[in-house]
């Protein structure tokens, strides 16, 4: 990879990154959350177009806020499967939203209708 593809993927992963966290501070506030939630889904669907932007999202499950560990996993249900569906698991067990999230983000990728092409 080029210097400058590499450039360009650690700033999609680090903007993917702040817009999650950022998606999760705005969590109670439905109309700010879905502005940072649109622009995670574009930086996904741009990092997924190659093998080290794969790699940073799926790097992101092992980052310590669980927001993160969440929309990295769903996003790389594709391309590491079992490492992502682990994540969404232990998530599963916790209290509140993300366990709610976890929980039909791995139901619909089980029954094959989880769908990011949008």
């Amino acid at each position: 990879m080029t210097d400058r593809r590499a450039n360009d993927v650690e700033r999609l992963a680090a903007e993917y990154l702040q817009n999650t966290l950022e998606w999760d501070e705005a969590s109670d506030n439905a109309r700010k959350a879905n502005v940072f939630f649109d622009r995670i889904h574009a930086l996904y669907k741009q990092l997924r177009e190659t093998e080290a932007g794969r790699a940073a999202i799926a790097s992101l499950m092992n980052h310590p806020q669980r927001a993160v560990q969440l929309t990295a996993a769903g996003h790389s249900l594709a391309w590491c499967e079992a490492e992502a569906v682990a994540v969404l698991e232990e998530i599963e067990k916790d209290p509140g939203l993300l366990a709610i999230s976890a929980k039909y983000t791995l139901k619909a990728h089980r029954e094959g209708t989880l769908e990011f092409d949008w």
